[in-house]
Parts: structure tokens; C-alpha cells; sequence
């Protein structure tokens, strides 16, 4: 059973000197890539520049939230060797504008000196399975900005869908209202069947938008996002059927309850998905 052991400790060490040490490779390109991203929203327009910043605050927010992590004993008594390497990926990416990012690197630093005989500047990663650790990671990182993308894409068609939804309802009280009151028999029967088209044309955009905002691509990118910062995976969960219960964009919670459709079926469905994706992982 000693060898055993050993074997396997053995084996978690050298794939932590190989994450490590693309970990820092691939920190150091992120932090460039924004840095050059940002001169050229910068350049094009300060409209673009601002809405950068906006996504950068929230990508820093949720970084903060993840190396913030390494401060943790328990933590470190349960972390992987991918979670170890991705968190020490996101300090390197931010440690030139955070000075909690450089914190957390010299915590990161210092506890695998400590747990693992690790040292970061000379981890010894075999060089070839490095570059196939950098090569997985830069792929990863390019796959996920692409749904983010997309994701963001949705909910702003998602919010226009909801907005018009509500500009249908608004006409359509209207009509309604005239439809009580005016004095021409036929100026009312139009002015009926102008609010009944208004009402089914909001409730359509509604439903459309309400299903691109919940789509389960949305949701497992999500999950997989949060997985990925260490996340334990009955939070993920949670925070996925939490997600599922509201089936609405954040922006509009504030919406009137006149204004809210019913659920779609198929969100239980997803629900439970998602949370037999966090528990099988």
C-alpha cells in the first residue's frame, strides 16, 4: 500500500509541475491579449472601450473570487492539480493590475514549495507535455470566449425580445382601453382585435425571449465556467437550479407581474440536467 501511495503522489506531482508551469506561460498571454484588446477598443471608439472595461470588471471580479481561494487550507487539502494550475493561470493573467493577484501567486508560490517540494520559476514539467498543456489551455480559453460571446449575444437579443414584449402589452392595454370606450361600434370591434393581435405578439416575444436567455448551452457553459475556478460541484448546482427557478434575465427582474409569462416545461427538464451534470462530474 506504501508504494502505492507513493506512486500516486508521485504521478499528481508531476502533473502539477507540468500545469504550473503552463499555467504561467499561458497567465503572462492573457494578460497581454487584454492589455492589447483594450488599446484597440481604446483606438476604435469610447463606446467600445467602455463596454471592454465593463466585461473586464466582471472577468476581474470573478477572478478574485477564484485566486482569492489559495488563502484556504482546507482548500489546498482538496484542490486538483488542474484547479491548482488554472488559479495559478488566473493571478499570473492578473498580477500586473492586482496587488491581491500578486498575493495569491506568492501564496500559490509558497504552498507548493511547501506541500510538494514545487518550485514555480524551475518546476522541471516535462517540456513536451508543457507544450501540450499550454497548446489544451489556449484552446479551452479561445472555446470559452467564443460561447461567452455568444451567451452575451443571446441575452442582449433576449432583453430586446423582452422589451418589445413589453412595448406589444403596453399597445395592447391601449387598444383594449379603446375598445371599452369609443363610440363606433366598428372603431371598437378593430380596436379589439388590434389588442388581441398586440397581446399574442407580445406573449410571442416574450417566449422568445425568455427561451434564448434559458438555453441550456447558456447553462453548461456556465456550470463548466464555475467548475473550472473550483467551484465545488453541488454549488454549481445549486447556482444552476437557482439560474433555472428564475428563467429570466437579471436586468429584468423588476418587471411587473402583469407582465410575466408562464415557465416553460422544459426548464424542469433542463434543471435536472444540469444538476445530474454537476453531481456525475
Amino acid at each position: 500500500m506504501a508504494d502505492e501511495s507513493d506512486g500516486i503522489e508521485e504521478a499528481f506531482e508531476g502533473q502539477l509541475r507540468v500545469l504550473v508551469s503552463a499555467a504561467g506561460q499561458v497567465g503572462e498571454r492573457i494578460a497581454r491579449a487584454r492589455e492589447d484588446a483594450l488599446r484597440r477598443a481604446q483606438a476604435a471608439s469610447e463606446q467600445e472601450a467602455r463596454e471592454l472595461r465593463s466585461r473586464m470588471d466582471a472577468e476581474h471580479r470573478a477572478a478574485r473570487a477564484e485566486f482569492g481561494n489559495v488563502h484556504r487550507s482546507d482548500w489546498w487539502d482538496r484542490a486538483s492539480a488542474e484547479q491548482i494550475g488554472h488559479t495559478y493561470q488566473v493571478s499570473r493573467a492578473w498580477a500586473q493590475e492586482d496587488p491581491e493577484a500578486v498575493r495569491a501567486e506568492q501564496r500559490i508560490r509558497d504552498e507548493l514549495r511547501t506541500r510538494y517540494g514545487v518550485d514555480v520559476d524551475n518546476a522541471g514539467g516535462d517540456p513536451s507535455a508543457v507544450r501540450a498543456a499550454v497548446e489544451r489551455a489556449e484552446h479551452e480559453r479561445a472555446a470559452g470566449d467564443a460561447e461567452r460571446g455568444r451567451s452575451a449575444e443571446e441575452n442582449v437579443e433576449a432583453q430586446r425580445l423582452m422589451q418589445q414584449a413589453a412595448h406589444e402589452d403596453h399597445r395592447a392595454a391601449e387598444a383594449r382601453a379603446a375598445a371599452e370606450h369609443e363610440p363606433d361600434p366598428e372603431d371598437r370591434a378593430r380596436a379589439a382585435a388590434e389588442a388581441e393581435q398586440r397581446e399574442v405578439a407580445g406573449e410571442r416575444a416574450r417566449e422568445d425571449g425568455r427561451a434564448m436567455y434559458d438555453s441550456a448551452e447558456r447553462r453548461d457553459a456556465t456550470a463548466r465556467d464555475l467548475e473550472a475556478k473550483g467551484m465545488d460541484h453541488e454549488v454549481v448546482a445549486t447556482r444552476m437550479r437557482a439560474d433555472v427557478s428564475q428563467a429570466k434575465p437579471a436586468t429584468l427582474a423588476t418587471a411587473s407581474d402583469a407582465q410575466k409569462a408562464p415557465k416553460a416545461r422544459r426548464t424542469r427538464g433542463r434543471g435536472a440536467q444540469v444538476q445530474r451534470a454537476g453531481l456525475d462530474r
